[in-house]
């Protein structure tokens, strides 16, 4: 009787590194350990916010002027200020929604003050860019400027530089950068503005949208990554 192991065709081994799939998302070592940190994080915060005096820091930031406020976020991420901090911030000092207009507008003019100073100032400012560029090398405009706004690890500061220096579109700057910039922010917003009445319930609902949006956000960085693997030109796509 002839092996059937030798006729058969050997099942394909998953590729290195994946653990299982939850339908099309591909979940992997490294991001369920960032899932894991992200929650770990979530509930040190919240344990950590019980020891603190936050309805002293809530109405001390309530009563920084508004325009104060609103300046700071407006020109600080363009010279490398964490821009999360200032969304913080933002949720603390207005509510919700008020954060989120700020928020909405002042990522508006951050691509417009990039913009102008990538036109103004001499190229080597944007040296330190070229690393980003080679890896972003073979997307067009519209993929380039998902990649900059979903994949973890782009600092703000570099997406804002990064999209004039590629060239990209105003209707991408100006409109679909802001746009995914702001939904990324909700949480921050929402953890900043909930800061004096933390409940765990909020907690987990503002985890649950957190871990919502990073699959999201997982989901299209893979679609993305398979359609510019197809591309004969997308020569670095595979490092992202």
């Amino acid at each position: 009787m002839p092996d059937t192991a030798a006729i058969l065709p050997a099942a394909a081994a998953p590729p290195a590194g994946v653990l299982f799939h939850l339908g099309p998302l591909v979940v992997t070592s490294r991001l369920l350990v960032r899932a894991l940190a992200v929650a770990a994080l979530v509930v040190a915060l919240g344990l950590l916010w019980r020891q603190v005096d936050v309805n002293g820091l809530h109405a001390r930031a309530k009563a920084l002027p508004a325009f104060a406020v609103i300046a700071a976020i407006a020109l600080l991420p363009v010279v490398g200020f964490p821009v999360s901090v200032l969304h913080l911030v933002a949720g603390v000092s207005f509510d919700f929604w008020v954060g989120i207009l700020v928020v909405a507008l002042t990522g508006v003019l951050h691509a417009v003050l990039a913009w102008a100073l990538v036109r103004v100032l001499p190229r080597r400012f944007f040296q330190r860019l070229d690393p980003w560029r080679e890896k972003l090398r073979g997307a067009g405009h519209r993929d380039a400027t998902l990649l900059c706004c979903l994949l973890p690890g782009v600092p703000y500061t570099v997406q804002i530089y990064l999209l004039p220096v590629l060239g990209t579109p105003s209707r991408l700057m100006f409109v679909l950068s802001p746009v995914l910039h702001t939904v990324r922010a909700v949480v921050t917003i929402l953890l900043g503005d909930m800061g004096d009445d933390l409940t765990p319930s909020r907690i987990a609902a503002v985890a649950a949208y957190y871990v919502v949006l990073f699959a999201v956000s997982a989901f299209a960085l893979h679609h993305l990554r398979r359609s510019l693997n197809a591309r004969p030109s997308s020569l670095s796509i595979n490092s992202l």
